[in-house]
């Protein structure tokens, strides 16, 4: 079972948005567009607030979530894609797991994130399929892999999934 602090927060998991991407497709930023009168982010990281005991952003541009109650961190290696997010989280992360989730995932299962926490004990990577698809961004990670990331980010790899190989997923 995962401890979890006298507020019912799990406390040896750190949850980190990854608030990455352009909003190309969108046609514009994501994140901070409002969604039932404030912003899509506010969402995720509300949920992640009442789950975890520490919670942080990863981002390209911190200042894009200065207005959020959150340490907010540039991702250490530029352009990257979502790889570098979790890479930095794990990077910044007080603790040995972190769960990181999209910014883009206003509507989140607090029973379920903590179940995905719970079966995470023996494994690197612990990760939902949804449809045969994972969804890398809505998954526990472990300080394990970080080598195994850096390793991919310096062979010009930017998909989550492409580690998934060499972790204990």
């Amino acid at each position: 079972m995962t401890p979890v602090s006298v507020t019912g927060k799990i406390s040896d998991v750190s949850a980190f948005i990854i608030a990455g991407g352009k909003g190309r497709r969108f046609g514009g930023d994501k994140l901070n567009h409002p969604l039932h009168g404030k912003p899509l982010i506010a969402h995720v990281a509300e949920v992640c607030e009442k789950i975890f005991a520490r919670v942080a952003i990863i981002a390209d541009d911190r200042t894009r979530f200065a207005y959020l109650p959150f340490p907010c961190y540039e991702d250490l290696m530029q352009n990257a894609g979502p790889l570098a997010g979790i890479m930095t989280a794990l990077e910044y992360s007080p603790t040995k797991k972190i769960f990181a989730v999209a910014g883009d995932m206003p509507s989140l299962n607090e029973e379920f994130i903590r179940y995905l926490v719970d079966v995470s004990a023996e494994y690197d990577v612990t990760v939902p399929r949804h449809q045969g698809e994972y969804e890398p961004l809505h998954a526990v990670y472990s300080k394990r892999c970080q080598d195994t990331i850096r390793r991919a980010i310096e062979n010009g790899e930017r998909k989550i999934l492409s580690i998934f190989r060499e972790v204990n997923v």
